[in-house]
């Protein structure tokens, strides 16, 4: 049996060891992929506004997110914030073949986390065959979240970015009116998604608020600790999105 299986569940000394600081809510099963003996299987709330991964820290656990949103952000020499990405559920976040973490994970909203330690993970890699072939799905997801960003920031115009951002957002966080608009759930402040598309916070605003304006987007009040926006004209949002919009 691992030293993660062995551990009390409730024991504060295991919870200090996975850098989490939540009280444990819950067993999960239906998340499982792996033998009995590979990890705890447990879930953990873990409130808003709390860094579960330090830049420079040494990693000692990846986490899996069963729902809520995170925010991935390095902090450069001359120091500047940089917003790498906002996975969310589904995703994996602590993935790194360095001694130390090269980016800081924060909760944006409640996050239900399973954390699974890199040293019983490493034991499954050489048993398990699931087990490889799930760190190839990660390290591709992680690769597609990059790519995604090097994408956005490869656009000329702010107004290109943000809707691009918007329609990312589409296939991530949103549901369906059932009358051809969708309403998506944005955890992240609008300064933090300036930082992420690398424009001025006062030049997001003045955009979205273009957007709301020409009916292309609706603010549709709070939802947790995120707002909703209800997108009107996905079709105009496309053309912001691939070129020059007037």
């Amino acid at each position: 049996m691992s030293d993660m299986a062995k551990k009390p569940r409730a024991d504060p000394v295991f919870l200090q060891q996975i850098m989490l600081f939540d009280e444990l809510t819950e067993s999960s099963t239906n998340i499982c992929h792996w033998s009995n003996d590979a990890h705890d299987r447990t879930v953990y709330n873990v409130a808003a506004g709390q860094t579960v991964i330090r830049q420079g820290g040494k990693p000692e656990c990846l986490f899996e997110i069963i729902s809520g949103t995170l925010k991935l952000s390095q902090v450069t020499e001359d120091g500047r914030q940089i917003i790498v990405g906002f996975p969310s559920s589904g995703e994996t976040v602590g993935l790194t073949g360095g001694e130390e973490n090269h980016y800081a994970a924060e909760t944006l909203t409640m996050t239900r986390l399973r954390p699974v330690r890199w040293k019983t993970f490493y034991e499954q890699l050489l048993q398990s065959r699931p087990a490889r072939e799930k760190l190839l799905r990660w390290f591709d997801a992680q690769n597609k979240m990059l790519q995604d960003h090097i994408a956005v920031l490869s656009l000329q115009s702010p107004m290109s970015k943000l809707a691009a951002f918007l329609l990312k957002q589409i296939s991530q966080r949103s549901k369906n009116t059932g009358d051809d608009e969708v309403i998506i759930d944005l955890s992240m402040t609008q300064r933090d998604i300036a930082t992420y598309l690398a424009i001025a916070p006062e030049t997001c605003s003045r955009t979205m608020k273009k957007f709301r304006d020409d009916g292309i987007i609706e603010a549709m009040g709070r939802s947790g600790e995120g707002k909703l926006v209800k997108i009107r004209n996905q079709e105009r949002l496309n053309e912001a999105a691939n070129g020059p919009f007037l």
